[in-house]
């Protein structure tokens, strides 16, 4: 009996360890909530795989397919990109041509918006357009609209921070003999988008008309640093330098340790929460340092990537201006969204207040050449430029750099280069006898 006994003991437990077990498993899967699962491709179509719109005025539905297909939220942002080509896309995905030539439709992720997908259309058979009912400049103050075409008649422009006056709105027609008409918005802090938007009517002496608007949109936020803004520099997997760097600000690494620190020559403090080093006027921080130092620096690193979602996540106020080339370019404030890399080959001027703020959304690289500037003017100021980069970020040789980076790999500073702001890279941060100021704005 005893035995009998002690086999269906047995038996009981080990029925009571697998019912545990399938309980456990089930809570897991039970735990794995839709709104945990983050969107890894978007797909464009478009009706019948069409690549080309050929009857005047056409249009073509375009759709987007969303993966995984579990996930809590498929929608999409639908924005088109004018090529040598014009087209207007709704919010339903629906594309219009306007002009021949080509364009790139694009669907952003609402849900993961560094995740989007393109495709590009051709576009033919469309009426040549009559210049006479055309700009050829259109101003907000002293700054030409971003991203004027004669052909492009809407646009965004971002109010400075406590603007309630309509901006004056002056425009240079193509012909002398046409007439241009001028209405102003009527109350720029409305909620009422009509109300916030200048309407200006080119007519011939033909009767002709084309109507642009420019839509005025408020002032943008500054990115929340958190206790990353503690940091000059703040890297999860390395930080390392050349001889002949000057730092000035305090350097955070986590959580890999010290030891990825690389070419400082650390000096250990005697408390053991930080060391020291030639090349930095501050002090380095490592996870592996006495406490309290990786408890800050966990947060820290929260922080940095809670900033970087916020950027990534702002409504754009402008997509893919300029296809993501700012070389050359005078930029006014705003969020500017990119699904591709960003060039700057010559120097690019942010223009605004002190209290302006400038969001560069970009899916790909940041790429600045050798002995390039970003300059600043107005009073604009480094620490309300925020530069979130889903691939890596390389400045040239010689160049100098304003605001502050949020990138998704690693950032890399060549020889001689500068700059003034900081350094965020959710890997590693690499310095070639460079300058970096912590920008205390």
């Amino acid at each position: 009996m005893k035995i009998i006994y002690e086999f269906f003991n047995a038996k009981l437990i080990y029925f009571s360890l697998l019912v545990l077990a399938i309980f456990t498993l089930s809570a897991c899967n039970f735990g794995t909530e839709d709104s945990d699962i983050m969107v890894t491709s978007v797909e464009v179509i478009s009706a019948d795989n069409a690549t080309t719109i050929t009857e005047e005025a056409g249009a073509l539905q375009m759709t987007a397919t969303v993966l995984p297909s579990n996930v809590s939220n498929t929608s999409v942002t639908w924005t088109v990109v004018n090529g040598t080509g014009i087209a207007t896309i709704s919010s339903t995905g629906l594309l219009t041509a306007q002009y021949n030539g080509t364009v790139t439709v694009t669907a952003t992720s609402v849900l993961t918006p560094t995740v989007y997908g393109s495709k590009v259309i051709t576009i033919s058979n469309q009426p040549e357009a009559n210049m006479d009912a055309t700009l050829t400049n259109l101003n907000v103050g002293e700054h030409t609209v971003l991203g004027f075409h004669a052909l492009v008649t809407n646009y965004t422009y971002v109010l400075s921070s406590g603007t309630t006056q309509t901006p004056v709105v002056t425009a240079t027609k193509y012909v002398a003999t046409s007439t241009v008409t001028i209405d102003n918005a009527t109350d720029v802090t409305s909620t009422d988008i009509a109300a916030r938007t200048t309407t200006i009517t080119v007519t011939t002496t033909d009767d002709d008309e084309k109507i642009y608007t420019i839509v005025f949109e408020s002032h943008t936020e500054a990115v929340d640093l958190g206790s990353a803004a503690d940091y000059v520099i703040l890297a999860e997997s390395g930080v390392s330098t050349t001889s002949g760097s000057l730092i000035t600000g305090d350097i955070g690494l986590s959580p890999a340790a010290a030891t990825y620190y690389t070419g400082f020559s650390l000096t250990m403090h005697s408390s053991g929460e930080y060391s020291m080093s030639s090349q930095v006027v501050g002090k380095l921080y490592a996870s592996d340092y006495t406490s309290p130092t990786p408890n800050l620096l966990t947060t820290a690193i929260e922080d940095m990537m809670t900033a970087y979602s916020d950027a990534a996540g702002r409504p754009a106020n402008y997509t893919e201006l300029y296809s993501g080339n700012l070389s050359g370019k005078t930029l006014s404030p705003g969020v500017f969204k990119f699904g591709t890399s960003v060039l700057i080959n010559t120097d690019l001027t942010l223009n605004g207040s002190e209290d302006d703020v400038w969001i560069f959304q970009i899916a790909g690289n940041l790429t600045m050449a050798s002995d390039i500037n970003i300059i600043l003017e107005g009073g604009a100021q480094a620490s309300n430029i925020f530069w979130q980069v889903s691939d890596t970020v390389v400045i040239g040789s010689g160049s100098h750099f304003e605001g502050i980076i949020l990138a998704l790999t690693n950032i890399s500073m060549e020889t001689n280069s500068s700059m003034n702001g900081q350094l965020y890279a959710q890997t590693a941060v690499t310095l070639d006898a460079v300058i970096v100021t912590k920008s205390t704005d």
